[in-house]
């Protein structure tokens, strides 16, 4: 059977690009965390944080042991500009979720990042006091000299002290005091079934999603 050439050319179309060699291998639904990761931090650097933000993101929901991907996705979506002043604005408050979900489970960097974010003098929804609330915490983080991340400028600290009120201040000293880890939960993944066992739907007849409410 003869192949006029416009049809091999649509074809040509339509097959599959040769992955280039700074590629990200393709996602597999059976990858691990770690290798997930991984591969958002190549999507990351080789794409940009648009199109990284959407694995980051698998890798954050799975909770506890993901505070590093929760600090990196928040810092994408700090910098990421939406197709609108809407989902712009969007990308920042979920930017600020998962970088206080990675602060509050102990992330140092984290910590850090939501320090400077609060204390920025140029920043609109800066709060000197909850600026001081993170510097604190962070000064108290272990991790961070385990790790070499950098300190807060010597000045950053004493500054903050000076520009809240008494009540701020003793609220921060308290928090950095009394400051404990919580933990998105961890996702544990459904038991596998049985061979042959298929998971029980609705009756013969059923609507779709199951009884129509009433």
């Amino acid at each position: 059977m003869r192949i006029f050439p416009a049809i091999l050319m649509l074809i040509a179309s339509q097959a599959p690009a040769a992955a280039k060699e700074t590629d990200p291998p393709p996602i597999d639904a059976g990858m691990s965390a770690s290798r997930l990761l991984a591969v958002a931090r190549e999507m990351r650097e080789a794409q940009g944080c648009a199109v990284a933000a959407p694995t980051y993101r698998v890798v954050a929901a799975m909770g506890e042991g993901q505070d590093a991907a929760q600090h990196e996705l928040g810092e994408c979506l700090l910098l990421v500009d939406g197709a609108s002043p809407t989902e712009t604005a969007l990308f920042r408050q979920e930017a600020m979720f998962w970088l206080t979900r990675a602060a509050f489970a102990g992330n140092a960097r984290a910590q850090r990042a939501l320090a400077i974010h609060y204390g920025a003098k140029s920043n609109p929804d800066g709060s000197p006091a909850e600026a001081l609330k993170w510097a604190l915490v962070y000064g108290k983080n272990s991790s961070a000299d385990l790790y070499g991340y950098k300190a807060l400028p010597e000045t950053f600290v004493p500054g903050l002290k000076k520009d809240v009120s008494a009540e701020a201040l003793a609220a921060a000293e308290s928090f950095a005091a009394s400051f404990t880890p919580v933990h998105l939960a961890k996702f544990a993944p459904p038991p596998r079934e049985k061979k042959g066992v298929r998971p029980k739907g609705p009756p013969p007849g059923a609507p779709p999603g199951g009884e129509r409410p009433r």
